[in-house]
């Protein structure tokens, strides 16, 4: 049983499902928090558009990078590049299909910004080989968190303070995603922006400092909804503390799929949606 389960962590690993699950996830996780409804299709295509980006990162990092610096998620999708080719021209079929005519109009203004930018990061970090101003790491967090907040933040009103409520849970989020990219750089001994070097040398202290924040968050949320975003942030911190401390029990493969896992948490929630 336990054999069968690293082979799926593996496959939903390699085959770049892990950031659109957590993306489509956190999505609901917003949309509930604020009490909005919750639609199947905002975050289904939230983790298409995730899913291809992630390809695209991959498949690039494969032609750019040398060898000795590729991580077996890199080699997988060289090995299979023309599949994920003919994939991601499909779902970009079913995305123009979405934007075209079911996308409200406030996502699309937001998604378009966070498209633009989304491109240009890809254009800057594999223009070279190294882009010593771009933190990679913090590049994908902001895009990654602003992205999954947009189903939630396109439907919440101008005057009605949800904005206001909800973006401090987007900033904790992204502080997350950062700490979880700083995590795998540190982990992979990679060649990291120098930021990112510094972080990963003080990493149980930053990753405490989100735990704490998120903590006292929680308690003086405005609502239970939000609190539960701050408690789901506190656990996936704890998570990140535990695999850092017995990061030598893991293969490098299996560290990378659990750094992701720990930002799962959201499930931990499922039983009391509303």
């Amino acid at each position: 049983m336990a054999h069968r389960f690293y082979n799926l962590a593996e496959w939903w690993h390699l085959l770049s499902l892990d950031a659109p699950t957590v993306a489509a996830l956190w999505a609901w996780f917003f949309l509930s928090a604020m009490h909005l409804h919750l639609p199947i299709l905002p975050p289904l295509f939230l983790a298409l558009g995730t899913w291809l980006l992630y390809v695209a990162d991959r498949i690039l990092d494969g032609l750019r990078q040398r060898q000795a610096d590729l991580r077996e998620r890199h080699h997988f999708h060289a090995r299979h590049r023309t599949a994920f080719l003919w994939a991601s021209a499909l779902i970009v079929v079913l995305l123009a299909w979405f934007v075209l005519t079911r996308m409200r109009p406030e996502a699309l203004r937001d998604d378009s910004w966070i498209g633009v930018f989304a491109l240009l990061y890809l254009f800057a970090v594999h223009r070279r080989a190294h882009a010593s101003w771009l933190p990679k790491e913090l590049a994908v967090a902001i895009l990654f968190a602003a992205a999954t907040a947009v189903p939630a933040w396109s439907r919440l009103g101008a005057s009605n303070g949800g904005k206001e409520k909800l973006a401090p849970a987007v900033i904790f989020f992204a502080l997350l995603c950062w700490i979880n990219c700083v995590s795998i750089e540190k982990w992979e001994a990679g060649n990291p922006h120098s930021t990112t070097r510094w972080a990963s040398l003080h990493l149980r202290s930053i990753v405490t400092m989100i735990a704490l924040f998120s903590l006292a968050a929680a308690v003086l949320a405005p609502s239970r909804g939000l609190m539960e975003v701050y408690l789901a942030a506190l656990l996936s911190s704890g998570l990140l503390i535990a695999l850092d401390a017995r990061r030598t029990h893991f293969s490098p493969l299996h560290l990378r799929i659990a750094a992701d896992a720990a930002l799962l948490t959201p499930l931990a929630f499922f039983p009391f949606a509303r």
